[in-house]
């Protein structure tokens, strides 16, 4: 046999290994990487394998906690907002209820601590290309890598998608306007031109509740301030909370006025796009702007509730988006909303999300020893039962997923109408 051989399937080859493999799978994995705006404000936790599909935590209320079942805890948060005359009797009842200890006092003013588990389980998700010989014999463009790269920027697309739709999933929900629930977004829009369509969509005042609502919660702002540059028309920003946007919202925040100052009338526009503050900080992944306490990341895949909103006006001619209910997108959003609140036909508003992911409130869990995504492939020349003719081959990706709100009351989505 001849010193120098190519090794065939073996891979005894005297020249070492094909290193452009590598190279495929290199430009998939940076495809399934491209792209991280939810991703981005995810804690990442780890487990190790061999202890079952379900990722547990624990952690501690503190005593002196309202607790997130309290009635009061929605519209009071933990500590603020505490009335003068419960934090007084709290301190001095010597019943056993409070703080203070007459003489001689024995056991009393006994307190307990409670724990909690959450959990999570993994999830499995892949998909895959198949393609003929004739694809590697005849196409002029390097399918090994466009393959790689086409499924490595639809894993990405998924993964997104996952941590998008559980951070969703928290239940510290503010609505515009009036509205008390997703199908009363809007409800009070009564004329058919635009007057009133600023009811329903993101403004100033609404931010700034939502801040403090976050604020009461104790949620940990994601920023620091930014205190300008030596640049012309920089401005400062004060330290921050991130939010999340769609495209049709952000439409609508760029529009967001303060009022109009009195001297000039002239309108205030309270939005500050990132431009002007970029050069004294770094930007999230899709940072758009800022305005009051918060900085707006824009994202193209923010997902909508189609004619999930209040019922549209007749003939109404305003700017907001709608959609006219058929019976399987109504009987998608009773099922999803576990309600019998729509019905076909009928003409609702959209509603679009505003997530405020704050720092701790979300993690994403990975095996120990398993990489975000595996990519596989097998060329058509291998033969076997499935592929006798060696005619086919294929490319896939598998991945595991499992991700937990760590903080429900530091996760926070707000529902508004947007322009169409």
């Amino acid at each position: 046999m001849a010193d120098n051989v190519y090794g065939g399937p073996s891979g005894t080859s005297t020249h070492g290994q094909n290193t452009i493999i590598h190279y495929y799978d290199k430009a998939g994995v940076k495809a399934a990487n491209a792209q991280s705006v939810y991703a981005q404000f995810a804690d990442r936790r780890s487990m190790p394998l061999k202890r079952g599909m379900t990722y547990k935590v624990s952690k501690w209320l503190h005593i002196y906690d309202r607790e997130v079942t309290d009635g009061e805890f929605a519209s009071k948060g933990y500590l603020t907002a505490r009335n003068i005359a419960d934090v007084s009797e709290g301190l001095n009842a010597t019943d056993g209820t409070g703080a203070s200890l007459l003489e001689g006092s024995g056991a009393t003013n006994k307190r307990s601590i409670k724990k909690v588990t959450i959990d999570t389980t993994f999830s499995r998700y892949g998909e895959m290309i198949d393609y003929t010989d004739e694809v590697e014999m005849f196409a002029e463009d390097m399918v090994q890598v466009h393959y790689r790269e086409e499924l490595g920027k639809l894993a990405n697309q998924r993964s997104e998608d996952l941590v998008q739709l559980d951070m969703l999933s928290t239940t510290t929900v503010m609505y515009a306007g009036l509205g008390t629930s997703l199908s009363t977004v809007g409800d009070e829009i009564a004329a058919v031109d635009d007057s009133e369509d600023s009811f329903a969509q993101i403004n100033y005042d609404l931010i700034r509740k939502g801040v403090r609502k976050l604020v009461r919660n104790r949620a940990e702002k994601n920023t620091s301030v930014i205190t300008g540059s030596t640049k012309i028309d920089t401005r400062t920003v004060n330290k921050a909370f991130y939010a999340i946007v769609g495209p049709e919202v952000k439409f609508d925040l760029e529009n967001v006025v303060r009022g109009t100052v009195a001297e000039n009338g002239s309108t205030e526009f309270a939005y500050i796009p990132a431009y002007k503050y970029a050069a004294a900080t770094n930007l999230a992944e899709g940072e758009v702007g800022a305005m009051g306490d918060v900085r707006f990341i824009e994202s193209e895949t923010a997902v909508v509730y189609r004619g999930a909103g209040a019922a549209v006006p007749l003939n109404y001619a305003g700017g907001l988006s709608t959609t006219t209910l058929d019976a399987n997108t109504a009987a998608s959003m009773n099922t999803f909303t576990g309600t019998s609140d729509y019905a076909a036909t009928e003409v609702r508003f959209d509603v679009f999300p505003i997530l405020f992911p704050t720092k701790g409130a979300f993690a994403t869990v990975g095996l120990k020893g398993h990489g975000k995504i595996k990519f596989n492939s097998q060329a058509p020349s291998k033969i076997e039962l499935g592929n006798p003719f060696g005619t086919t081959g294929f490319f896939s990706y598998n991945m595991w997923y499992a991700g937990i709100i760590l903080r429900e009351e530091r996760l926070m989505k707000m529902m508004v109408a947007a322009s169409q």
